[in-house]
């Protein structure tokens, strides 16, 4: 579509995305919440000690940084709901056992924003988003987000699992420096590049000593940068290969540092981790971000590459949602491991109906069938659901709840199969059950 590399007066983005994820994904309250092919390598997957959470809680993830943490992609508008790398994780965390997520990213956010924002946080007080960074309120949400900076602070005390992005806002500057002086000097690029570099060292480790000062028992996992630049060519004859050189060294240099930070943080006895997000972009800038169009950010490839970065530094392994079957309408994952069945799930009234024996089965669920009164009761801990087939309530402990969408008998070769609503079994039994929209998975934990 485009015969050169794109020049614009600025390289930073003008953002229109306004609706995009603030507060919560999943549920239970303040907490609810193209496979890409590449060899990185991380640490040894024996040497990864996966976030615990505390008995019988969620795993609580809580993200911080810029727009790479908010997900953030070219085009979205007020109405876009953001499919990024946290919320990758977050579904990686879901086959692990039950999780939380509340994210904290903001369009346009700097190293010194977010090192203020973390020091409002720690003190519990109010901030406004300009006095964190100049302009600041006029990205979209900016000022809501920051406005729960005491709220950010107790999810941080909470959190098991933190991660954060943060940079890329930092060292827009050298490409405008690039896209408004077609003639400068390797040299002056290196020196401009080289102070950006030794000013976002320090704000970095402030911000995660800040973390650690709030909660040093957290897993706190952070990114490298990867340049949006790709090398010159005859697509991009933006950049020179001079330039393109003083970038790619200074991607090093900053990779270098992250592991030095995160290694001196771990020798101090803190759980920190640092990923490479560079190495898996190098080569692939076209594919992976939206750079052709002006844009630095990630598209959804580049996302899904982070994301199974991420999840690898944390848990050490990705987990590819298996192959949808033809005419079923969603995975269901029952405690980690895929529901097996003959008998498909079912969405009737924008309700998901499972099989009754089989979801109970899975969940290891006690069930008895009482023929006469068509009624089945589970049972499970402490918590026992009866439900009778076309009854518009059910029993829960005893006591009478009303159904939106009652149980019902499906013909299934020649024999009759009973189907559970699953929000109301999952409810009665004190389940969490978190639907995923974008992997057409419901993640069901006991």
């Amino acid at each position: 579509m485009y015969s050169k590399f794109r020049k614009l007066p600025k390289w930073t983005i003008t953002f229109t995305a306004a609706a995009l994820l603030v507060g919560t994904v999943g549920s239970s309250g303040a907490w609810a919440s193209a496979a890409a092919s590449f060899s990185t390598p991380i640490m040894a997957v024996s040497a990864i000690t996966a976030p615990k959470a505390e008995v019988n809680q969620p795993l609580r993830i809580v993200g911080v940084g810029d727009s790479l943490t908010l997900g953030y992609e070219l085009g979205m508008s007020e109405s876009s709901v953001p499919y990024g790398y946290v919320d990758r994780l977050y579904e990686q965390a879901l086959y692990h056992g039950r999780a939380e997520l509340v994210n904290y990213g903001i369009l346009g956010l700097k190293s010194p924003g977010l090192q203020k924002l973390l020091e409002a946080a720690a003190a519990g007080t109010r901030i406004t988003a300009d006095q964190l960074q100049p302009n600041l309120s006029t990205y979209p949400l900016a000022e809501a987000t920051v406005a729960k900076s005491a709220q950010l602070g107790e999810d941080l005390k909470k959190a098991n699992l933190i991660v954060l992005t943060i940079g890329g806002n930092d060292f827009t500057p050298i490409f405008n420096d690039i896209l408004n002086d077609e003639e400068i000097s390797a040299s002056a690029l290196q020196t401009r590049l080289d102070a950006l570099l030794a000013s976002y060292y320090p704000s970095l480790e402030a911000s995660l000593r800040t973390i650690l000062k709030l909660n040093p028992k957290a897993t706190v996992v952070f990114a490298d940068q990867y340049l949006p630049a790709p090398k010159p060519s005859t697509i991009n004859q933006t950049i020179t290969q001079e330039q393109y050189a003083v970038l790619t060294d200074g991607v090093a240099k900053l990779k270098t540092q992250t592991e030095a930070i995160a290694a001196k943080l771990t020798k101090e006895g803190f759980d920190v981790r640092t990923v490479d997000v560079s190495t898996p972009f190098r080569g692939k800038e076209l594919s992976y971000t939206s750079i052709l169009r002006g844009d630095i950010h990630p598209k959804q490839s580049g996302y899904d590459v982070m994301g199974r970065v991420f999840a690898q530094g944390i848990w050490g392994d990705y987990r590819d949602p298996e192959a949808l079957d033809a005419g079923t309408p969603l995975r269901v994952v029952v405690n980690g491991k895929a529901l097996k069945s003959d008998n498909k799930p079912v969405l009737k009234n924008n309700t998901t109906f499972l099989p009754m024996r089989d979801v109970t089965k899975a969940l290891n669920a006690t069930l008895v069938w009482d023929g006469p009164s068509r009624t089945a009761t589970i049972k499970s801990g402490d918590k026992v659901v009866a439900f009778t087939i076309g009854a518009d309530t059910m029993k829960v402990n005893g006591q009478t709840v009303p159904l939106e969408t009652p149980a019902y008998l499906q013909q299934s070769g020649g024999s009759s199969v009973t189907y559970l609503p699953l929000a109301a079994l999952s409810k009665g039994l004190g389940y969490q059950v978190v639907y995923r929209k974008p992997i057409a998975t419901v993640f069901i934990q006991s």
